[in-house]
């Protein structure tokens, strides 16, 4: 399923580009629901790679980070890092009520019910009120970015009021994809971003594992899972905001600290008898990493902004979906090999290390600072 969503990433950001949100949106969320649906009549291994791994994977691309990313910096400039930190919260509001619930219908009407509960709440709400109420842009409305109406003497940079220097950038600068890509800022973006997909993703799929071996029941490490998406929502929308103010290095430092943190208190659980270790990694967890996604994406927008912002942060993203899969894998491979999950989790960390000091390096304060990123000023592919 990563690997089919990182593929297909790059389709989705250039169809966001060319078709915007309310017809996106609806679109991908019908196919995702149709993907869910034929979940619940899954016979063999093969089917469960075609509806999940395919169907529902194209459908959930159209619905995940990169369109919503994309969108947010058509309505926010100067508050950037808090409208992404809100936005992105909706992730761990809806992990927060929908893990335990999920595992209550599945232990209550079966797994094949819960698939087409699940799609039908797709199917009847997201579709309707994403085909009625999204909008590419502020303009569409009659509205601004920022809320904040240009001065009477024409565009440019001089005639947009209560804008800082740095968040002037998006009116100048208009890069492309194939501009992007030949930056040293993009590649060290691609390595943030697979640092955080090898993170989020090793932990989703084998925490609940891990929590079992220790001796935990599966609906109290279901519980924790929603409790986690639940910070990670608080941590997304504080760390956002201060990143428009503190910079979005330092308030991804800040976040990487309490997700390193957090991942060595659950690596030190060996039985139950210590659950202050496991509350304590949901709640340092759940607040650091909680707002490492929504400052990767502002930096995104910061370095690289413009109308083709969804086909760059497509490619990107296809470097969080194949650190998802291969950390993933990795994981699950060396607890069979090895019986325990000590390597797989020392892996966790050498990635959240590695995503901080690779975003320290893609530099976005010097965008900010002055739009030191400019497409117009790309000579040789420096």
């Amino acid at each position: 399923m990563l690997v089919v969503h990182a593929l297909f990433s790059l389709v989705v950001g250039v169809l966001f580009d060319r078709l915007g949100p309310r017809a996106l949106f609806p679109l991908g969320a019908l196919v995702f629901a149709v993907g869910l649906a034929a979940c619940s009549q899954i016979r063999s291994i093969w089917q469960l790679y075609l509806f999940l791994g395919g169907i529902a994977a194209v459908g959930g691309s159209t619905l995940a980070f990169v369109p919503h990313m994309a969108l947010v910096p058509n309505w926010f400039v100067r508050r950037r890092g808090t409208a992404t930190g809100i936005v992105y919260a909706g992730i761990g509001s809806g992990q927060l009520a929908l893990a335990p619930l999920i595992q209550t219908m599945v232990s209550s009407v079966g797994w094949r019910a819960a698939f087409l509960i699940v799609a039908s709440a797709i199917l009847l709400i997201v579709v309707p009120l994403t085909a009625i109420f999204q909008r590419r842009r502020p303009q569409d409305m009659g509205l601004y970015p920022d809320g904040i109406a240009p001065l009477a003497d024409g565009p440019g940079p001089s005639a947009v009021r209560g804008r800082t220097p740095g968040a002037l950038t998006d009116e100048v600068a208009d890069w492309a994809v194939t501009q992007a890509i030949r930056t040293g800022p993009f590649w060290l973006l691609m390595i943030t971003g697979a640092g955080l997909g090898l993170t989020l993703n090793t932990l989703m799929v084998h925490q609940m594992a891990f929590l079992t071996d220790v001796g935990y029941s599966k609906l109290l490490g279901a519980s924790l899972l929603g409790v986690v998406g639940g910070l990670c929502s608080m941590g997304g929308m504080t760390l956002g905001s201060l990143s428009d103010r503190m910079g979005r290095e330092m308030a991804y430092t800040l976040g990487s600290f309490g997700a390193f943190t957090g991942i060595m208190l659950l690596m030190s659980l060996q039985d139950t008898s210590q659950s202050w270790r496991l509350y304590l990694f949901v709640l340092m967890y759940g607040l650091g990493y909680g707002a490492l996604g929504p400052v990767y994406a502002a930096s995104t927008a910061d370095i690289f902004p413009g109308k083709h912002l969804g086909a760059i942060l497509g490619v990107l993203e296809g470097g969080y979906g194949l650190g998802g899969a291969l950390g993933a894998f990795t994981a699950g491979y060396l607890f069979d090999t090895l019986g325990h999950y000590a390597f797989s989790f020392a892996l966790v960390l050498g990635a959240v290390a590695l995503s901080c000091v690779s975003l320290w390096l893609a530099a976005p304060r010097r965008a900010r600072l002055g739009g030191v990123y400019a497409a117009s000023d790309l000579k040789g592919g420096t």
